[in-house]
């Protein structure tokens, strides 16, 4: 039986070197991490941001205007449908069951 075991964290990868008859961790052997960014990239990354928030306001935005348009013609098909039907009497629910 080995004396110790490698165990690798599935959520930051670190290596862990745990010894098999006491459970106590020997040692750890993190990854690097990333660099951090620059006050420039991280301008950037927020103006991208921005103007990608700003292009789906924009096309949310003419999406409803368009939508208002399409109610506004379903609405008038449905009085000129009810205009035509105006002799028939309206449903009843409670002949349904």
């Amino acid at each position: 039986m080995k004396d110790r075991f490698e165990i690798t964290c599935p959520c930051c990868q670190t290596i862990l070197v745990v010894d098999a008859a006491t459970g106590a961790i020997l040692s750890e052997d993190r990854p690097k991490k990333a660099p951090e960014k620059t006050f420039d990239q991280a301008v950037n990354e927020v103006r991208e941001a921005r103007d990608k928030a700003d292009k789906e306001f924009s096309r949310k935005f003419e999406e409803t205007k368009r939508e208002k348009e399409l109610l506004e013609k379903k609405f008038e098909e449905a009085m000129k449908k009810a205009e035509k039907n105006k002799d028939a009497p309206p449903p009843r629910p409670f002949e349904f069951d």
